[in-house]
């Protein structure tokens, strides 16, 4: 797998600083090297241990060394700490504080390149003590199981390495010997760079690195987070959304339904009227417009006891209905009846009154008319009685 990835490093050894008449400062450093380096896993890509874990990663001579490798250090661009991406056309004006002027060379371990600093604010950082030098590169990183010559073992190999830039930093990653040749002091300490952006010294560099790294990894660790907290965040905000979008349509369509209600009572209010003067009579009257209040009122001014309950006004409401139904289906059972013997006895008037007049002696018109109503009359009498 190719990885883009930095080192940084720092020594010092005697002055060879040299200021052009421009201004600009010339100087050589120790840029890279060889052995072992180590990086977090997350930096790797690897997910089968913890992002903050350190991983040896061995550097080997003729990887370093290589031509192609040395080669492409001559005219990279010099930046002070390492930008977000790799130098390229879009971002070495805003990045860029000078060049490497030429090829990297081997000194023992190490890398040497003649750097050219151009910029005024990276030239006083250097006069600040700032000194330790980063190198960007993409490599193949392969997974290799091996053991050095001093016996530290690693678990991936760098091959084909290209530099991208090198940065010009408060720490590195290959040690304290990686900086711009500068006046050498002894017992050099070991910066390490706090959160809050202060610095600390350390005098034991492998101590330095694995705090430093540990630092940097707390620092991605909360970014992480921090986004995720965001991202959870903007999800729950969608979520809410979507549930008061919910809510409203609910609450819609239940307006819908109340609407709908009312106008279905309000159909029942009357069918529930003209049904109620059939049992209460045609001059019953009620003000409610529920058609259950309607129906209990008829039935009260009807006179019918409701002997279960009590008093209608203590029967329920699917009781009145079923009551009420039963009531009206007897009225106009009785409308009926009373319509088939109105015309059975109209017939029958008829056939008698023939008979009367073919019977009848001169008593006159008058007579025989009164003779055949009397009957009529006294066979409805006989039938009101009989109900």
């Amino acid at each position: 797998m190719r990885i883009t990835l930095t080192d940084r490093s720092t020594v010092p050894v005697s002055s060879k600083r040299e200021y052009l008449d421009n201004g600009y400062l010339k100087v050589p450093g120790r840029v890279a090297r060889t052995g072992i380096q180590q990086y977090m896993a997350s930096e790797l890509g690897l997910n089968d241990r913890s992002p903050s874990e350190l991983v040896n990663v061995y550097r080997s001579p003729d990887e370093v060394f290589k031509p192609e490798s040395l080669a492409s250090y001559d005219n990279c661009d010099i930046t002070v700490e390492h930008p977000d991406r790799m130098v390229d056309a879009s971002t070495y004006q805003d990045v860029s504080v000078g060049s490497v002027i030429s090829e990297g060379r081997q000194d023992g371990d190490w890398v040497c390149s003649d750097l050219l600093f151009k910029s005024q604010n990276a030239i006083d950082a250097i006069n600040s003590g700032k000194a330790e030098l980063s190198v960007g590169y993409t490599a193949e990183y392969i997974p290799t199981q091996g053991v050095t010559d001093d016996g530290t073992p690693y678990e991936f190999e760098q091959r084909d390495i290209k530099v991208n830039h090198v940065a010009l930093c408060d720490t590195a990653r290959a040690g304290s010997l990686a900086r711009i040749f500068d006046t050498k002091k002894e017992g050099h300490m070991h910066q390490v760079i706090l959160d809050s952006g202060e610095k600390v010294t350390v005098g034991d560099e492998a101590a330095q690195i694995r705090i430093q790294n540990s630092i940097d990894s707390l620092k991605k660790r909360v970014k992480d987070a921090e986004e995720q907290a965001e991202s959870a965040e903007a999800a729950q905000e969608a979520a809410e959304a979507k549930a008061d979008a919910a809510e409203a349509k609910a609450e819609e369509a239940a307006c819908k339904v109340e609407e709908l209600e009312e106008q279905l009572e309000e159909a029942a209010a009357g069918e529930a009227m003209d049904s109620a003067r059939k049992i209460a009579g045609k001059d019953f009257v009620c003000d409610s417009k529920r058609s259950v209040e309607i129906k209990r009122a008829a039935l009260d001014s009807a006179g019918i006891k409701c002997r279960k309950h009590g008093s209608w006004d203590k029967a329920p409401d699917g009781y009145i209905h079923a009551y009420f139904d039963a009531m009206e289906e007897s009225a106009e059972e009785t409308e009926d009846d009373d319509e088939e013997w109105s015309e059975k006895e109209a017939k029958d008037s008829h056939r008698r009154l023939g008979l009367a007049l073919k019977d009848s002696k001169p008593k006159g018109a008058q007579a025989t008319r009164d003779a055949v109503r009397n009957e009529w009359m006294q066979k409805r009498h006989a039938r009101k009685e009989k109900k």
